[in-house]
C-alpha cells in the first residue's frame, strides 16, 4: 500500500521536480517507510511506500530490464507469483520479489491486456520511455482512489486530493458537485468538489502521449449470462470462491488482522481467515455508549471468542468523535459522507498498534443483496416499476404483500417511491446559488442508470448502480482514506474479481426476496458460524448521530457553524440549518443524517476553501 503522484508537462519540465516533492509531503501518511522519484524529460513520478511485501527490495520506481519502462503503484497485485511465473517462462528476468514488477514485464508482454490479468486493488502510473506514452489506470472496483487535474497541456495526478492542491491546482468549488454531495451524501465520479480535479472512475484507464489523452474503460462487472445453479450448487461454489478470496489476502510480509462488526460478511471472513492461518486471528472491533441499539460489540466479542481471536475493541464518545472529525474530513479531502468513517479511523489506528493489514467484509451488501431496500425487489416488480421517483407510495401501500415486509424495507421502499434527494435539496442553497442550479437541472445518478443494461432485472439493476456509484464512490474512498490515515492496509476479499463475477451472473432468487437478503450467504454461514448470529437481526454499523445532534453535536453546529464563529460565505442558508436544528432537537424530526451533512461540510469548506489548519478548529465542549 502507498501513495502515487504525477506531472505530465512536456513543456515544463524544470518545476516538475519541486511540485512533485511537495506533493509526496502531502500524502507521507499513505506510505511513511519511504519515498521514490522518477523524473525524464516531460514526466516526474514519485511514490511513498507502506512496505508490505519485499520489504527491503520492493523500493519504487520499479524498472524493466533496460530501464525503458517505469512504474510507481499502490495497491496489491494477488497473483503476482502466477504472473511472474508466466513471465519468467517468457524470458523476463525480475531483480526483487516484490508485486510491483510484475506490472512492468507484464506490459512488456501484454501491453494494456495486463490489466485483465491482475488480481487484487490498485492505482498506478507506468511510463513508457520509448513510445513517450503514460499509462495510469484504476482497479476494478475502485479500492484504489486516483484524481487527476488537466489543464492545457499539463496532467496531474495523485492518490488524494492534497497531493494536487499541493502541486498547484486550483481549490475553487464546483457548484454542481455541491448540489450532488447534498443529495446523495458524495459525489459520484469523475466529478469532485473541485471544478479542476476530477476523479478516475473504478475499471478506466488514462492513456496520455505526446498528441494522444483517452479515458477509457477497461472492466465493468457482467450480470448476464444467467446461471442455473440451485441454491446448495451456488452456496458450494461461492464457498469456494471465498475460501480463495481470502487465501489470496493473506500474502504479506507484515502481521494481519481483520476488521470485526459482528455482522454476516465480517464473520464469514474471520471464518475462513481462521480456517487457513495457524496462530489465533487478531480481530479489531469499535462501538458506543452501551445502551445504543445499534451497539455491535458484544455480537462482535461473541463471534471472536467463537473462532479463537485475540479480540481488541474501543468505544468512542460524543466528545473524542467530535475532536476527531477535522482530522478526518482532512483525511478524506471531501466532507464526511458517513458519520462511521470517523470510528473507522479510530478503529485503523487501534488497529496499527498490533498490525499493519487487515481484511474487512466490505461490499458484501452491494454484492450479495444486503440493504433492506433489495428485499422489495419482487414487490416493486409486482407493481410494474423498478421505483426511480416514478412509484406513488399509495400504490406500494395497497399492495397485500406491504404489510408483512419488515419496517426497514418499507422506509426503503418509501424512499424509492419519493422524488429525486436533488429535488429536495435546493432549499437549503442561498438564493444566488439556487438561481445557478436550477439552470443545469442534473440528476447526479442519470447518466450511470442510462448505461446499465434495461433488460437486466430490476434488482441486478439496483445492484449494479449501487456497486458503480454508492460502493465505489462513497464507502471505498471511505475505507481506503480512514485506513491510510493511520497508515494501514485493508483487504476486501468478498469483492475478488472473480468471486463477483460469478455472484452477479447468479439469479436473482439466488440473492434477496422480500423475505430474506443474502440468500446464497446466509446458506454458506449455516455451514460455518455460530447459530447465534445467524438468528441476528441485521443492525448495520450505525453512529447514534441523531440523539447526539440534540446535545453535544447540536451544540457544536450551533455556536461554530451558526454562531459568531460562522463563515461570512456559508454554503447553504443559515435560517434553514437553524430550523432544522430547532426541530431535530425538539423531537418533531429525524434531521440526524441532514445535519451531519452540514456540520462536516462546514469543516471541510474551512480547510479546503479557507486554508484553516485542521488542528485549529475546536467543536467538543472544553476544547
Amino acid at each position: 500500500m502507498c501513495g502515487i503522484c504525477g506531472i505530465w508537462n512536456p513543456f515544463d519540465a524544470a518545476s516538475g521536480r519541486t511540485r512533485i516533492d511537495r506533493m509526496l509531503e502531502s500524502i507521507v501518511h499513505r506510505g511513511p517507510d519511504g519515498a521514490g522519484r522518477f523524473e525524464q524529460p516531460g514526466i516526474n513520478l514519485g511514490m511513498r511506500r507502506l512496505a508490505i511485501i519485499d520489504l527491503s527490495g520492493g523500493d519504487q520506481p520499479i524498472f524493466n530490464e533496460d530501464r525503458s519502462v517505469a512504474v510507481v503503484f499502490n495497491g496489491e497485485i494477488y497473483n503476482f507469483r502466477e504472473l511472474r511465473a508466466q513471465l519468467e517462462q517468457s524470458g523476463h528476468r525480475f531483480t526483487t520479489r516484490s508485486d510491483t514488477e510484475v506490472l512492468v514485464h507484464g506490459y512488456e508482454q501484454w501491453g494494456d491486456d495486463l490489466l485483465h490479468r491482475l488480481a487484487g486493488m490498485f492505482t498506478f502510473a507506468l511510463w513508457d520511455h520509448n513510445k513517450r506514452r503514460l499509462l495510469i489506470a484504476r482497479d476494478r472496483f475502485g479500492k484504489k482512489p486516483l484524481y487527476y487535474s488537466r489543464l492545457g497541456r499539463e496532467l496531474v495526478f495523485g492518490s488524494e486530493i492534497k497531493a494536487l492542491l499541493a502541486a498547484g491546482v486550483s481549490a475553487d468549488l464546483d457548484d454542481n458537485a455541491l448540489q450532488h454531495y447534498l443529495s446523495l451524501r458524495y459525489v459520484p465520479a469523475p466529478q469532485t468538489l473541485f471544478r479542476s480535479i476530477m476523479q478516475l472512475p473504478p475499471g478506466h484507464k488514462i492513456v496520455l502521449g505526446d498528441n494522444e489523452f483517452a479515458v477509457e474503460r477497461w472492466w465493468r462487472l457482467s450480470y448476464e449470462p444467467k446461471t442455473t445453479y440451485s441454491l446448495t450448487e451456488a452456496a458450494d461454489a461461492v464457498e469456494q470462491l471465498m475460501r480463495t478470496a481470502v487465501q489470496r489476502r493473506l500474502v504479506s510480509d507484515v502481521p494481519l488482522g481483520c476488521f470485526l462488526s459482528g455482522g454476516l460478511d465480517s464473520s464469514t471472513v474471520l471464518s475462513f481467515m481462521s480456517e487457513l492461518t495457524d496462530e489465533p486471528v487478531r480481530t479489531f472491533s469499535i462501538g458506543f455508549d452501551e445502551g445504543w441499539a445499534s451497539d455491535e460489540l458484544p455480537a462482535a466479542r461473541s463471534t471472536a471468542q467463537a473462532f479463537g481471536a485475540r479480540h481488541h475493541e474501543m468505544r468512542l464518545s460524543p466528545g473524542e468523535f467530535l475532536r476527531s472529525l477535522p482530522a478526518a474530513v482532512w483525511h478524506r479531502d471531501e466532507p464526511l459522507a458517513e458519520p462511521s468513517e470517523i470510528p473507522l479511523m479510530a478503529l485503523s489506528r487501534m488497529a496499527r498498534e498490533h498490525v499493519t493489514v487487515v481484511l474487512s467484509g466490505e461490499g458484501g451488501d452491494e454484492l450479495f443483496g444486503g440493504y433492506p431496500k433489495y428485499r422489495v425487489d419482487s414487490l416493486l416488480a409486482r407493481a410494474g416499476r423498478m421505483g426511480r421517483g416514478v412509484m406513488g407510495e399509495h400504490r406500494l401501500h395497497s399492495l397485500a404483500a406491504w404489510h408483512r415486509l419488515p419496517r426497514r424495507a418499507r422506509m426503503a421502499v418509501t424512499a424509492l417511491a419519493t422524488a429525486d434527494p436533488a429535488e429536495r435539496w435546493p432549499a437549503w442553497f442561498g438564493a444566488d446559488r439556487q438561481v445557478r442550479l436550477s439552470a443545469n437541472g442534473l440528476r447526479p445518478l442519470d447518466s450511470v442508470l442510462d448505461s446499465i443494461d434495461g433488460n437486466m432485472g430490476s434488482l441486478d439493476r439496483m445492484l449494479a448502480l449501487d456497486v458503480e456509484t454508492y460502493l465505489a464512490d462513497n464507502l471505498l474512498v471511505r475505507g481506503d482514506k480512514m485506513t491510510m490515515a493511520a497508515s494501514i492496509e485493508s483487504r476486501m476479499p468478498l469483492l475478488d474479481h472473480d468471486l463477483a463475477e460469478f455472484v452477479a451472473r447468479l439469479p436473482e432468487q439466488l440473492k434477496a426476496s422480500p423475505r430474506q437478503a443474502k440468500i446464497v450467504v446466509r446458506e454458506i454461514a449455516k455451514r460455518r458460524l455460530p447459530a447465534s448470529l445467524l438468528s441476528r437481526k441485521k443492525i448495520g454499523f450505525a453512529v447514534p448521530i441523531s440523539p447526539w445532534f440534540r446535545d453535544e453535536l447540536g451544540d457544536a453546529l450551533e455556536h461554530y457553524t451558526l454562531g459568531r464563529d460562522a463563515r461570512p460565505d456559508p454554503l447553504v442558508a443559515p435560517d434553514r440549518v437553524r430550523r432544522a436544528l430547532a426541530l431535530h432537537r425538539a423531537g418533531r424530526y429525524d434531521f440526524g443524517k441532514e445535519l451531519w451533512s452540514l456540520l462536516t461540510l462546514d469543516v471541510w469548506a474551512r480547510i479546503y476553501l479557507d486554508g484553516a489548519d485542521p488542528a485549529s478548529i475546536s467543536l467538543a465542549r472544553g476544547d
